[in-house]
């Protein structure tokens, strides 16, 4: 069995450049930041212990002076979320940007022009080395205007105190202006022009205008405002925290913010009110016009590029001179309720450090590619200096569905550097071009959903059973000419807490995967993950609040979800009779046999039988389903003393043994019951599908039922552990006048490609099939429709409806079929039972009843109207001695036999061509039952186009055979075929159910072939015609067409001479089974 493994290269390396590698490790430390700040407990879980954050209360958006970094951000000491709007400019230093010391505050609202908050704002140091502040005031009307603090005392390398300007305000809107008092905020730092004078940028919004307004000073104080803002753009909304800086073409060294060269470009970075996320484009300045131009393709909108695609807002740089560097912040904002960051009394984490270079191969730095097209974060390097207690893996191989622990690492609280390198690049999934929203693209290709290459990546502040995890993770999708990498951050399941905003984000990162090694960082504090991928082309902050995954509780693991059998093995769980062949005792058990191919089987110890009072009468119909972590499970139907109906959960002993040998009983079992309140009928409840997942990191699964009115119902039920059940208010799908809904199935088929997906996939690019079993009819229907993962409702497509007229999977003796998704091979495989067509006493005399159909491959059909089938390719690994004819014609009233084949254990393939279509019948309207057409029209019955096709399991003298035929029939303005499997004459036991089966199948004869397929082993036909449109399985007993009297022919008894264009016929070898 081929996998794809993703490999892991791990040892510590503070250097990049040393081949393969990269490192893993790990960082502890609490912040000396301030002085009321307590070390994180169990009483504050989720505070963080390396982010700057206040003692309490809510804060945002640097300069160094002397030596000392300051820290100056918006704080309420009142209010942990703001509702008050007392803001004022908090004041912290630190010598290395790590460690801080708190001060007193620097601004706070005293004056008519801030009395309702001294808001964001910007430093900028002036000649002779003096620091100034501008700010946003609010003014009783709660305008917005602009105002100037200078420090007190310059000789206090702490600038501990500040005065505001007698001048104050210094840009107000007004009527002559036409500046919008209520969307006017925010300086940005100043920069010095050629002309000397001064320049700085307010942001504002005005008639969808997102607005850039430029202001020029030559003293400071006395500021005009430009004709023109320095950029705009239409269809826009408020332009929050501008930020307005130079970057260097050529060096990874950062420059002054009045820095005007040839060798710079220039950065415009806007924060988009309501967004919340902050976008930025690279161009030119012309500082003779004061007019910024975006790059060319560029505009500052939602469309632009981010900082960062997680929670990341209100950003600022400033120009480290000491260490010739431009340093970012930003403000990271809640996922919790205002409820519980009041609790906390605190909200809002200013950004771990990061300082924006352009590109260069020093470690751990941020760059501009050399096109000038996206700029490259990394922390800090002081950030490295609260590292302790390395942990390294050397190179590791992540098998698919494994999950690696990263041990003796304080998993809430960490620094973890991580490089993939990836094969098998023919597996990739293909990319869609629809799919360009990368945050939608996440949501539904998260942690949980299985593909080709990947997800893979890392689960941090996960719990121990994994019912918590964030996960950081890659997804490698095949694009013409390029290979295209996903990076995502998925919260879906990473809290309990549903009060919480578990949004995913992601975004395509610029990395070629075939000739570069995927790397990722993750620094994790308590409740924030920042992840650099790519060597910080991409970055995404998460914040997020578990409640299993806290202190002791968090772990941090390595993952691939990509292709996988669990541990090369498939598994074949069946319900079975150890003592009675027709189950009129009802011990039913679930047996279990392993493969690796589909078509060889070892048997295994049955895996569960009835043992406790809810399952004391039988084992029942259920399903598997693989949960995160590589864990199967199994829900199952047990009935009770009564009969009763419940649902139980079984999870294997040992994961360590690929065999599964070994299954327990959930202790909480039964997790599903009917009772008065949810008013489901305790004998018609029953065969839980496989699970999926939902983006809301919920499991889904529906369980078959039946009201007392005959509605048929697929049950929906919800859980975020997979062990405690909530009934949803609404069945998922329902039928009046349908029956008991035995056997449910619900996956997803892809409308452009062939290649089956995981049952979780949900999208636009995706259909959902519905398919039930009804009971007392003993076929299988199904509808092709939409889910609505919001409303949790599937609807079928106009004018389907799931009742004994909808499409049937399998056209004879098919029952209660399941699929499941097979990732190694990027396929939807069909398994079901065969019933029997002989008498009980006949098969209470073999000792045995039912067999299970070959494994069909499934997908939809171009025209979105059906399914079609086709048995898996392993099955061809049987064929042996083929026998080819070369075009054949078959004349009326022939049989042709084909020799050199053992046919009653046989695979053959048949194409035919037909001509003389003004001999067809006339198709009477009233024939809208195929059934029943093909009893009164079967092999016997001349027609004019056929009956034509195949006599197998026939005795020398035709005294007993199977007809497997098509017949055409003329229709107003078309040709119809059908196609039949007659057991009419199968058997000279009449004992046997006989039934004939048929289908319409949607071909044109005119202008396509007719094909026909049949597998033949000893008593079953499974026949697929227009390659696999139709299919019709037959049971038969023939007396004389055993063994060595079966005979196979091609046979025409039709008026119209009928073309055989190929027949290819294979004796099957037998396999090895239980």
């Amino acid at each position: 069995m081929t996998m794809t493994s993703i490999w892991l290269f791990c040892f510590l390396s503070f250097l990049l450049g040393h081949g393969h590698v990269a490192k893993l490790g790990a960082t502890q430390h609490v912040y000396r930041n301030l002085q009321t700040l307590q070390s994180t407990s169990t009483k504050e879980p989720y505070r963080t212990a390396y982010h700057f954050q206040p003692p309490k209360s809510w804060m945002n958006g640097p300069m160094i002076y002397k030596g000392q970094y300051h820290l100056f951000y918006q704080y309420n000491p009142e209010d942990a979320v703001n509702s008050k709007g007392k803001i004022v400019w908090a004041h912290s230093t630190s010598k290395d940007l790590v460690n801080w010391i708190p001060h007193d505050h620097a601004i706070s609202p005293s004056q008519p022009y801030d009395i309702n908050g001294c808001w964001s704002g910007s430093t900028t140091i002036l000649p002779g080395d003096k620091p100034v502040i501008l700010y946003t005031g609010l003014d009783p009307q709660r305008g917005q205007v602009q105002n100037l603090a200078v420090p007190k005392n310059l000789s206090d390398p702490f600038l501990r105190e500040w005065v505001k300007s007698p001048e104050n305000p210094l840009m107000v809107p007004n009527e002559s202006n036409g500046i919008n008092p209520g969307s006017f905020r925010d300086p940005t730092t100043a920069w010095l022009g050629h002309d000397g004078k001064w320049r700085v940028i307010v942001g504002s919004e005005k008639d969808g205008i997102g607005l850039a307004i430029l202001y020029r000073s030559k003293d400071f104080v006395h500021w005009t405002k430009a004709q023109n803002p320095l950029h705009s753009e239409n269809r826009s909304v408020m332009w929050e925290c501008p930020d307005f800086f130079p970057v260097s073409i050529n060096s990874t060294v950062g420059v002054d913010t009045s820095a005007i060269d040839p060798e710079f470009k220039h950065v415009l970075k806007v924060s988009l009110a309501g967004t919340n996320h902050d976008y930025y484009t690279i161009g030119s300045y012309d500082i003779d016009k004061d007019v910024y131009a975006p790059d060319k393709g560029s505009a500052l909108n939602a469309s632009a590029m981010r900082y960062d695609y997680g929670k990341f807002y209100a950003s600022k740089t400033f120009f480290d001179g000491d260490k010739k560097r431009r340093i970012l912040w930003a403000w990271i904002s809640e996922s919790s309720s205002q409820e519980d960051a009041n609790a906390r009394g605190w909200s809002g984490i200013q950004e771990i450090v990061a300082f924006l270079q352009l590109i260069q191969t020093i470690p751990r730095t941020l760059w501009l590619h050399k096109s000038g097209e996206q700029l490259v974060q990394w922390p800090i390097q002081e950030i490295e200096t609260l590292r302790v207690n390395q942990v390294t893996w050397p190179s590791k191989v992540l098998e698919g569905g494994s999950v690696v622990e990263v041990s003796k690492v304080t998993a809430e609280q960490a620094d973890v550097e991580i490089s993939f390198k990836v094969t098998g690049f023919e597996k990739a999934e293909v990319m869609d071009p629809s799919w360009t929203n990368t945050q939608i693209l996440c949501s539904r290709k998260g942690a949980s959903v299985k593909g080709g290459l990947g997800p893979f990546g890392l689960l941090v502040l996960a719990s121990k059973g994994l019912e918590e995890y964030t996960a950081v993770l890659f997804r490698i999708f095949k694009a013409p000419n390029k290979y295209v990498v996903l990076m995502c951050s998925d919260q879906s399941r990473s809290s309990l807490d549903q009060n919480n905003d578990d949004t995913t984000y992601g975004t395509f990162l610029d990395v070629d995967p075939v000739n570069e090694e995927l790397s990722l960082r993750s620094l994790i504090d308590h409740s924030i993950v920042e992840s650099f991928g790519g060597e910080g082309k991409a970055c995404i902050t998460s914040r997020v609040y578990p409640t299993l995954a806290i202190d002791g509780g968090a772990h941090l693991y390595a993952f691939n979800y990509g292709p996988m059998i669990y541990k090369g093995l498939y598994h074949l769980f069946y319900q079975y009779n150890p003592e009675d062949a027709v189950n009129t005792n009802g011990r039913t058990v679930w047996a279990h046999s392993t493969s690796t191919d589909l078509v060889n089987w070892i048997p295994q110890d049955t895996a569960i039988s009835p043992s406790q009072p809810y399952d004391v009468n039988g084992c029942w119909s259920g399903s598997a389903t693989i949960l995160p972590g590589d864990k199967p499970v199994i829900l199952y139907t047990g009935r009770d003393p009564q009969n009763q109906e419940a649902q139980n959960l079984a999870v294997p002993k040992n994961l360590s043994d690929p065999f599964l040998r070994e299954w327990v009983k959930s202790p909480e079992n039964p997790l599903m019951v009917p009772n008065e309140s949810n008013g489901i009928n305790p004998w018609s409840f029953r065969d839980p599908t496989t699970a999926w997942l939902g983006h809301d990191g919920k499991w889904r699964v529906i369980v078959g039922a039946e009201e007392k009115d005959g509605r048929g119902l697929a049950i929906l039920y919800r859980s975020r552990d997979f062990v405690h059940w909530t009934k949803a208010q609404y069945p998922l799908h329902s039928e009046n006048h349908s029956g008991m809904w035995e056997c449910p199935d619900f996956f997803p088929v892809s409308i452009n490609s062939t290649v089956g997906v995981n049952t979780s996939a949900l999208g636009p690019e995706f259909k959902h099939v519905l398919k039930v079993s009804i009971f007392g009819i003993s076929h299988d229907y199904y509808t092709i429709g939409s889910y609505n993962i919001d409303k949790d409702v599937y609807a079928p497509d106009k004018g389907s409806v799931l009742n004994a007229s909808a499409l049937r999977i399998d056209y004879g003796k098919f029952y209660a079929s399941k699929t499941f998704f097979d990732s190694d091979r990027k396929r939807r495989i069909l398994w079901a039972w065969i019933n029997e067509s002989s008498s009980t006493d006949d098969d209470i005399a073999k000792g045995w009843s039912g067999i299970q159909a070959i494994p069909r491959t499934l997908w939809l059909h171009k025209s979105g109207k059906q399914l079609v089938q086709w048995p898996i390719t392993e099955i061809e690994t049987l064929r042996v001695n083929q026998v080819s004819w070369p075009s054949k014609v078959l004349e009326e009233g022939s049989v042709v036999e084909v020799p050199k084949v053992t046919a009653e254990q046989a695979d053959i393939e048949v194409s035919f061509k037909v001509t003389g279509f003004e001999k067809a019948e006339v198709m009477d309207p009233r024939w809208t039952d195929p059934q029943i057409l093909c009893s009164r029209k079967g092999a016997s019955v001349k027609g004019g186009l056929g009956p034509f096709g195949l006599l197998v399991l026939a005795s020398k003298g035709l005294e007993e055979y199977t007809s497997v035929l098509f017949r055409i029939f003329k229709a107003p303005n078309k040709y119809v075929v059908l196609m039949c499997s007659d057991q009419s004459r199968s058997s000279l036991n009449e004992n046997n159910d006989k039934t004939t089966y048929g289908t319409f199948l949607d071909v044109d004869p005119v202008n396509e072939k007719l094909s026909l397929r049949s597998l033949i082993d000893h008593s079953i036909v499974e026949s697929f015609g227009g390659e696999g449109k139709a299919c019709i399985t037959s049971r038969v007993y023939p007396t004389l067409a055993i063994e060595g009297g079966a005979h196979l022919y091609a046979f025409n008894n039709g008026t119209q001479n009928v073309q055989i264009t190929n027949l290819s016929a294979w004796s099957m070898k037998k396999t090895k089974f239980n």
